[in-house]
């Protein structure tokens, strides 16, 4: 029996981190494992219907037959095991979240999850269904086991107050407790008149909307944003015991869950803590969450995605060799594409035809290969901040005023300026060639992150910062590092309240008059959900913001301290303030990076990426390849570099903004249909012998190479 009501210290799940194995004596290449679905019955049919497109993995479901798994050892076919937990808990099924949410939509006060994460029956109901399936699957090819898939506090990452349940209100009251001690201190914090904890209560989101007619500097989220964090915590702490009770009924595959979101403030996605719960995950790759999971875990724990096939071939080969050269072990395939079965018996349909050499080439050698490896950035690190997604959301909702509560899991993920500003940096970076690692506050504010091996740390939309995280970050430059900022970092501390000046303000050279507001001066929200049917450049609140050239300018009232502090002078808020200090330089931007989502494959993209590699430049970063289509930079074709031993693997794919959907491909724009295609590589350190990973074909040696490559795919070179 798991215990109800855990002592939820603050970042206990931190204290216990998941074990750094790669598991790779059971997952050691990408997997193609196929969702039991529309599929044939498990026998000759299946068997002949998987052998045509070269597929050898299955998906087994809680209380799966003897026959399925019989199957499977028969063909040696591999498999991962869903809802080994069961269904309806960690994931709440429809008809109890649509009951929950037109209750919620009409009465707000104090509500309760329909089934409370502290309910010892629910607890026992988890533990008992793994012991049930988790022996049972251990005796075949096994892959790892997921608890249950698109898991959540609420549903997704839609939003809702949860919990107020009797067990979760006395956790986190004693979490408080924990927290500050005193309940002097919280309500210091709070702004609150309790006596005792016993009586503390969290505030709810319309009790602190009055906020957005505030400036910044005005603001107090605390008492919201402790409960936000005690709910993040409390879910990574079930799934922390979950995965002991995994790990001790079988120790030797890796335990997690599939369909994650995007980071969010609802649903318990904070990946710092998440990482350190779980040993693996499908994660659907929206707000960068596969980049974040490749770094927080450093390649050590399994990820995959989901895969929709579309029936355009380049589209569909292109996706599995995307996410083969960053790291993933494999895709979960929904075997319906078009609305019909993958199957028709044991007929794949025409369009798969296409496919099945890619399914081969990808789950052999070259995966074993470069899973091998270890992911060699260029010493940049992205903040991860949670604390300043919750900011950031808050500000994002006022343009909804009460209807908040509609802000869906879709509509947030399509307009979170968070969400969409950090995706604009991974662009940005990739764009000029450069490769980067996430890097957790949890990890920066423990004390445990060595920032000694980044160059660069990027701040992007950071509004959040603790006095321990920017201590930290003024170590850094001091000791010679660079500190970018894009707007706003430090404005607010951990707890979500709001500063007159930055934590780092000193640091960056400037000054800061919050009265005077972001972009217009009015508009909280960088984006406005309400225009949700409009394109997105339409949505973003740019009209009467103060521009710089072909930049946009985020803060109205940021000015340099000294005026010879700015590289270009302007009228109106300052551009980009520069400062030397120690060895190191800091770098405040003032730019909203999220245009260039739109805007990388137009002239104004050119400027963007030349602020950057400027900036890059001044740090001593320069990219390590180049890749030319007839003579031009192909800034869309993507270097990423893994290194295993004394050689290094550059693979080349196209990087198109993938538009990820929870339920379907998305989009993939930019994916070209043409299969061969010559480009130059020039490598800024020469190779003494250049093979082709995937063919061992020479392609000679030197600093600049002549590749013909199919675009659909990836070039993988070997550089020795």
């Amino acid at each position: 029996m798991l215990a109800a009501g855990l002592l939820l210290v603050p970042a206990l799940v931190a204290s216990v981190p998941v074990e750094a194995r790669g598991y790779a004596d059971v997952w050691d290449h990408f997997a193609i494992l196929v969702w039991q679905y529309r599929t044939p019955p498990a026998g000759p049919d299946a068997a002949e219907a998987y052998a045509q497109l070269n597929l050898r993995g299955i998906h087994l479901d809680n209380g799966f037959s003897d026959e399925l798994l019989e199957f499977a050892q028969e063909h040696s076919y591999e498999y991962y095991v869903d809802h080994a937990a069961g269904k309806g808990d960690l994931h709440l099924y429809p008809r109890d979240w649509e009951a929950f949410r037109a209750d919620y939509r009409e009465n707000r006060d104090r509500p309760t999850r329909p089934i409370c994460l502290h309910d010892p029956d629910m607890r026992d109901r988890l533990v008992s269904t793994l012991r049930q399936n988790v022996p049972r699957a251990a005796a075949g090819n096994c892959l790892a086991y997921s608890f249950d898939d698109e898991i959540s506090t609420t549903s997704f990452t839609s939003p809702a107050d949860v919990c107020w349940a009797p067990a979760t209100m006395a956790a986190f009251r004693e979490w408080l407790r924990v927290r500050y001690r005193t309940v002097g201190a919280l309500n210091a914090r709070w702004g609150s008149d309790f006596t005792e904890f016993a009586e503390a209560v969290p505030a709810q989101v319309d009790e602190l909307r009055h906020y957005h007619e505030r400036p910044f500097s005005e603001w107090n989220l605390a008492p919201w944003a402790d409960h936000r964090e005690f709910m993040d915590d409390a879910f990574a702490e079930l799934l922390t015991e979950l995965r002991y009770e995994c790990n001790r009924l079988d120790a030797g595959r890796p335990a997690g869950f599939v369909g994650g979101q995007a980071p969010s403030p609802y649903g318990g996605y904070d990946y710092a803590k998440l990482t350190r719960a779980v040993q693996w995950m499908e994660a659907y790759d929206i707000g960068a969450s596969n980049e974040i999971l490749r770094s927080l875990w450093a390649g050590q724990s399994p990820q995959v995605q989901t895969y929709f096939a579309t029936g355009s071939p380049h589209v569909d080969k292109w996706f599995l060799w995307y996410y083969l050269v960053h790291g993933n072990r494999g895709v979960i395939v929904w075997p319906e594409m078009r609305g019909s079965p993958w199957f028709d018996g044991a007929e794949p349909q025409p369009a798969l035809g296409a496919l099945s050499d890619t399914f081969l080439e990808v789950q052999g050698g070259i995966s074993r290969e470069l899973l091998a490896a270890d992911f060699s950035a260029d010493g940049i690190a992205l903040y991860y901040s949670q604390p300043s997604i919750r900011v950031s959301w808050f500000m994002d909702i006022e343009p909804h005023g009460a209807s908040w509560v509609n802000r869906s899991s879709s509509l947030n993920n399509a307009n979170a300026s968070d969400l969409l500003n950090r995706v604009a940096w991974t662009k940005w970076l990739e764009d000029v060639g450069v490769q980067y690692d996430f890097l957790s506050y949890l990890d920066v504010r423990e004390g445990i992150a060595d920032l000694s091996r980044f160059r660069v740390i990027v701040l992007p939309r950071t509004f959040a910062l603790s006095d321990v995280e920017a201590a930290a970050l003024r170590d850094f430059v001091q000791a010679g590092g660079t500190l970018i900022a894009d707007y706003g970092a430090g404005t607010f501390d951990e707890f979500g309240a709001g500063r007159s000046s930055g934590a780092l303000d000193d640091m960056f050279g400037i000054r800061r008059d919050v009265r005077l507001g972001v972009l217009d001066g009015s508009a909280i929200a960088e984006i406005n959900a309400e225009l949700y049917n409009e394109p997105a450049p339409n949505r973003a609140q740019y009209a009467g913001a103060f521009r710089h050239g072909d930049f946009v300018q985020y803060e109205r009232g940021v000015t340099a301290r000294a005026s010879d502090a700015m590289r270009e002078p302007s009228p109106g808020p300052a551009f980009h303030v520069t400062n030397d200090h120690g060895g190191g330089r800091t770098e405040y931007l003032n730019v909203t990076p999220t245009p260039y989502l739109w805007s990388r494959r137009a002239p104004e993209g050119f400027a963007y990426r030349r602020l950057l590699e400027g900036v890059l430049a001044q740090a001593g970063i320069t990219p390590r390849a180049r890749v030319l289509r007839d003579g031009v930079e192909a800034h869309t074709v993507e270097r990423l570099f893994w290194q295993a031993g004394d050689a290094t693997y550059l693979c080349l794919v196209e990087n198109p903004i993938r538009d990820a959907k929870i339920d379907g491909m998305g989009t993939s724009d930019g994916v070209p249909e043409r299969d061969r295609e010559d480009i130059e590589v020039h490598l800024t350190s020469p190779a003494g012998r250049v093979t082709d990973a995937r063919t061992a074909a020479d392609l000679g040696s030197g600093s600049v190479l002549h590749i013909t490559w199919n675009p659909h795919e990836a070039a993988v070179l070997r550089l020795e």
